[in-house]
């Protein structure tokens, strides 16, 4: 447990960041699972959901920045963890424009590095898939180039999951932008037998053709929707989520190396020839 944590200490990128292939796909179940795991193997995570959409206040406790904060035992202040908080739900450009907010990116990545020097590994959480807007200029795949983390994507198990996550997969790529898992997860209770067939074709061909480690599905889950703390604690502990953990691990160290490596003087003269 100790070289684990000293190695995510020394790593770089230090992090990684959820994102989607759509919105209400389950990013923050998938997040706060991760980080519970993470913390069990003794790693210090700070948690960042850079920006929210449909918050009421009187739902603020029961928001993802909230949900996430509690899956960390985090005291880090709320406008660093979550600087946007907007209660129309809607795309963030939208949502900001309603309040008369402007999103600023500054703002952001203030935070952001703010949290990123204090914890030894950081799990951020965007809002919605790769494309959603969040100033007339930027959206999420810009905030995810930004912030210099992996990604892990995460997606719905069922009918139409095929094309949203290879879009999104492809997105990254374009990008650059090194990809640590697809996480699969039911949306809904897969009882029938035609929906048990839809999610066993779109399980196996993303094995095939998603070109990364595919996580799932995660079951769908009552306990969850019941009392979601709870839930959370069963879930942290499962087999898809200790996978998921370690291909974290894994990619933070191999990132890391790599760019010491390419660091090194004549380190990369030397790969070339």
């Amino acid at each position: 447990m100790q070289q684990t944590k000293q190695q995510a200490n020394n790593s770089s990128p230090r992090g990684v960041f959820i994102t989607a292939t759509d919105t209400g796909v389950g990013k923050t179940l998938v997040a706060s699972a991760l980080v519970m795991r993470l913390i069990q193997r003794g790693i210090d995570v700070g948690v960042m959901k850079p920006i929210e959409t449909g918050v009421s206040r009187s739902a603020r406790g029961q928001s993802d920045g909230a949900r996430l904060k509690r899956a960390a035992g985090s005291c880090d202040s709320t406008t660093e963890v979550s600087p946007y908080v907007l209660r129309l739900p809607v795309a963030p450009l939208s949502a900001a424009q309603e309040e008369g907010t402007t999103i600023r990116v500054a703002t952001i990545m203030r935070g952001f590095r703010a949290l990123h020097q204090k914890h030894a590994l950081m799990v951020v959480e965007g809002a919605g898939g790769v494309f959603t807007p969040i100033t007339q200029s930027l959206n999420v795949l810009d905030l995810i180039s930004k912030v210099k983390f992996p990604a892990i994507v995460v997606g719905h198990s069922g009918l139409g999951g095929i094309n949203h996550a290879l879009l999104t997969l492809h997105a990254l790529r374009q990008r650059k932008i090194p990809v640590v898992a697809l996480v699969l997860n039911q949306r809904r209770p897969v009882l029938e037998k035609t929906a048990r067939v839809q999610e066993q074709s779109t399980v196996n061909i993303l094995r095939r053709l998603a070109g990364v480690p595919v996580v799932g599905p995660l079951p769908y889950s009552l306990r969850v929707n019941r009392n979601w703390d709870e839930g959370l604690i069963h879930l942290a502990g499962t087999a898809p989520i200790t996978k998921l953990a370690r291909l974290v691990l894994a990619c933070i160290i191999h990132e890391g190396s790599s760019r010491k490596r390419a660091n090194r003087p004549g380190e990369g003269r030397e790969a070339r020839g």
